[in-house]
């Protein structure tokens, strides 16, 4: 008899996520989504466009939780050495603002996530 070799995926569910760059974004996808994505500021994709402020954080995690939406910020570039305190400062605010997880690209960023006990996801820069 042979054995089945293909992944059981009859229990994944698949989570759509939605990106933000404001609260009239964020308020679109209310109900809609199952999670978002948002950079604040610094050391994301879009960080030359509309972002959130690190001051806002709570609120817009507060807002998701609120309804059953995923928060995920969004450190996804190369971070460099002189950025980390600054990196450190919006992490802690991250943990602090109970963030569901970071997408993070960078190797020290990654490790900064892991020591304050964040969830994280890898974010590929191709």
């Amino acid at each position: 008899m042979k054995k089945n070799t293909m992944m059981d995926t009859s229990k994944k569910r698949v989570e759509l996520m939605a990106p933000l760059k404001n609260y009239k974004s964020l308020n679109a996808v209310l109900g809609k989504a199952d999670a978002v994505y948002f950079g604040v500021e610094s050391f994301n994709m879009r960080m030359y466009s509309d972002n959130f402020k690190l001051e806002e954080l709570n609120d817009i995690v507060k807002i998701c939780h609120n309804h059953n939406i995923n928060a995920y910020l969004t450190t996804n570039v190369v971070i460099y050495e002189n950025e980390f305190s600054l990196l450190d400062q919006i992490l802690d605010k991250a943990v602090e603002a109970e963030i569901d997880a970071v997408i993070i690209h960078d190797i020290g960023a990654i490790q900064l996530a892991k020591e304050k006990g964040l969830h994280f996801h890898i974010s590929d820069l191709n």
